[in-house]
């Protein structure tokens, strides 16, 4: 228990000094330690993971029955919503450069090269690996799939943010931020979602049959 905390400390400590250290426009000391040329090869795999990480909830089809379906598929739409835009806002308020543009050679389409900060990608796999741990926990925690499915989840997303630094796309203090904010909204999602379906007599039910699907709402 003390290593965990000596460990989430430390982490903290980085974390913070990365960011408070210098301007968001700005680069610091290990942004510019860890600053590689444009990959588009090592960018494609990024996307490949994000793509993986993000099916993870699929998951839950072999452990929620269907009556939770419709929960869970509203909650992890709404985060992953959410997780989108927030990166979206945020890469429009702070125009930061992505590495390749001083280094050289980054891709043909320079459309978003002033939209560094934070890295979408690993908000957005960051989201969904939080989201499927804190599912698993909250209403299945028996789930023989449990660890298997968020051991996977979290290294998808780790492999994730390490990609986006290496393949140029980003700084190390875009993934961080982009960790903790996809973090925060995933942990946040389940918890939110029940409280649209706490009341379950007046919830959204989904019905599902042989040869029909249907939804009922009750105003």
């Amino acid at each position: 228990m003390a290593v965990s905390k000596g460990i989430r400390t430390v982490l903290l400590s980085v974390f913070l000094s990365v960011v408070l250290g210098s301007p968001l426009s700005a680069t610091n000391w290990l942004d510019e330690t860890f600053k590689y040329p444009y990959s588009a090869s090592i960018s494609a795999v990024s996307d490949l993971t994000l793509a993986l990480c993000a099916v993870s909830p699929a998951s839950f089809a072999l452990v929620a029955p269907a009556s939770d379906w419709l929960e869970i598929g509203v909650g992890y739409s709404g985060t992953m919503l959410a997780s989108y835009g927030t990166g979206s806002v945020l890469k429009s308020i702070f125009e930061r450069e992505r590495p390749y543009v001083s280094l050289g050679g980054g891709p043909s389409d320079a459309s978003d090269d002033y939209e560094s900060f934070p890295s979408r990608h690993t908000l957005m796999a960051f989201s969904s690996a939080a989201y499927t741990q804190a599912l698993f926990m909250r209403k299945y925690p028996d789930s023989p799939y449990r660890k298997a499915v968020t051991t996977t989840t979290w290294a998808l997303s780790a492999t994730t943010a390490v990609l986006r630094v290496v393949s140029g796309n980003h700084y190390v203090s875009d993934v961080l931020v982009g960790a903790a904010i996809g973090s925060a909204l995933g942990f946040a999602g389940p918890y939110l979602t029940s409280l649209l379906f706490k009341d379950k007599e007046n919830s959204p039910q989904l019905y599902i049959g042989p040869t029909v699907v249907a939804m009922s709402v009750e105003m």
